[in-house]
């Protein structure tokens, strides 16, 4: 099923832009949302989201257990992270197969 895009964008004609299911860029979209949510903060699914990694890396068991629960139709080969120190930013990137 198609989604909104994450963070919600508009096209020239004020509609949403959508992710087109079952490509890379909805795939990474899943993931990303997976990464930025914390276990049960959604009353729906709380099991969805791994722990905050604001003052840890993300490891590479958090995030293949999530996408093995959460997003069946992939296989997560390998995860690494790399902390940009100036900024503070944490960039996580992931290697899947279908």
């Amino acid at each position: 099923m198609d989604t909104l895009k994450f963070p919600i964008k508009f096209d020239g004609v004020g509609n949403f832009v959508r992710v087109v299911d079952g490509t890379d860029e909805y795939v990474k979209q899943l993931l990303s949302i997976c990464i930025l949510t914390e276990p049960y903060i959604l009353p729906l699914t709380p099991e969805f989201g791994i722990s905050d990694p604001a003052f840890a890396t993300v490891t590479p068991d958090q995030l293949m257990l999530a996408a093995a629960k959460f997003i069946p139709e992939i296989s997560i080969i390998s995860v690494s992270n790399q902390y940009e120190e100036p900024s503070g930013k944490l960039n996580v990137s992931f290697v899947y197969n279908r």
